[in-house]
């Protein structure tokens, strides 16, 4: 997958992350581009911009570790906001391995409902079945590495790397630091949308309230 594809489900898994509610489908979640370097409480919270000028509030942290296999598996959680107020939070148990990184469970808490647990299957819903996400951009299709470039945004000043891909005349730029967890994302141009970070986080803990009910869809893989 390339880095602008990457870009793209970014950009739309959080714009949609940010409207989906308990009576709309699932999304799958972002394919983030960069090293998934997780540090339980670090995360990193953004201001996203679409392409009509809507802003959007997102975060993502990672709040939990477990022992999946003999393996070790994180919780990385996603929180969105919107203009009508209220949070929709998702996590994902994710193990890294040498093919890339698994997803295990899936916990989704609409504003002011109990929290489900999902299939996994569910974030393949309308496409084909994919590999696992690849653990480092390194070597997966990020694009070309422009340099290295001091960027300011409302979070502060970061010494980042810049990478920029083109694909069908398509332009996406990404600016990359090993300050921000869990991705090093910082800013993100992609299609007239933007994310940039608002603050950096830590000592978080999961948003996500009450004991989730299982969803079980018949044919649906788990």
């Amino acid at each position: 997958m390339t880095l602008l594809r990457n870009f793209t489900l970014v950009a739309v898994g959080i714009l949609g992350l940010a409207a989906i509610s308990a009576s709309q489908g699932f999304m799958r979640p972002p394919n983030i581009p960069g090293d998934f370097k997780p540090v339980v409480g670090s995360g990193a919270e953004y201001k996203v911009t679409d392409q009509k000028g809507q802003t959007h509030d997102w975060a993502m942290a990672v709040v939990g570790k477990e022992t999946v296999d003999g393996q070790d598996a994180y919780w990385l959680e996603m929180r969105a906001g919107g203009e009508g107020g209220g949070t929709m939070v998702m996590k994902q148990l994710m193990v890294a391995g040498p093919g890339g990184v698994e997803i295990k469970r899936m916990i989704v808490q609409s504003p002011g409902r109990p929290p489900m647990e999902m299939p996994v299957g569910m974030m393949h819903m309308g496409s084909p079945p994919s590999r696992a996400q690849p653990a480092s951009g390194a070597g997966h299709g990020t694009g070309e590495l422009v340099g290295s470039e001091s960027v300011t945004v409302p979070a502060g000043t970061f010494d980042c790397q810049h990478f920029r891909s083109t694909e069908n005349g398509r332009q996406a730029d990404v600016w990359a630091s090993t300050k921000v967890s869990p991705y090093g994302l910082v800013k993100l141009t992609s299609r007239g949308s933007t994310i940039v970070l608002e603050k950096v986080l830590d000592h978080e803990t999961s948003q996500i309230k009450g004991e989730p009910q299982k969803m079980d869809f018949p044919g649906m893989p788990h």
